[in-house]
């Protein structure tokens, strides 16, 4: 029996502007059908990103949650990463091209666009 791996988030939220202890609740996020996903960002609305692996783990898909697992697709490749979201809820990150010989940086804001490739560490500025 395969054990399954799934992520574990802690979402912070407070009652009141008075001062009082934060509140966290844990969320499994899920996966893709395969047997782990990984956070890599998380904005102060709660919104969640990373990746999932797929059925049979033999793809991994960029995800964006809130309250459910959304898949934000590829560049046309097998494969995407999100790595970060910032308060507008745009999120980067990186993805194969068709073909998977390359990996290419993506903003998704309902799309997913593609920045060009190359060597890139990818950061939202938060505001």
């Amino acid at each position: 029996m395969l054990l399954r791996d799934t992520l574990l988030v802690v979402l912070a939220s407070t009652t009141s502007a008075v001062a009082s202890p934060a509140l966290y609740n844990l969320v499994d996020l899920g996966t893709f059908e395969g047997t782990s996903s990984n956070a890599n960002g998380i904005n102060a609305a709660g919104q969640v990103v990373g990746y999932a692996y797929t059925a049979g783990d033999a793809h991994v898909r960029a995800f964006e949650y809130d309250g459910s697992m959304h898949d934000l697709g590829t560049l046309g490749g097998s494969s995407s990463y999100a790595t970060g979201i910032n308060a507008a809820g745009q999120v980067v990150g990186y993805s194969y091209t068709a073909g998977d010989t390359e990996y290419h940086a993506f903003l998704y804001d309902g799309s997913m666009h593609d920045l060009g490739g190359g060597n890139f560490q990818l950061r939202l500025r938060h505001r």
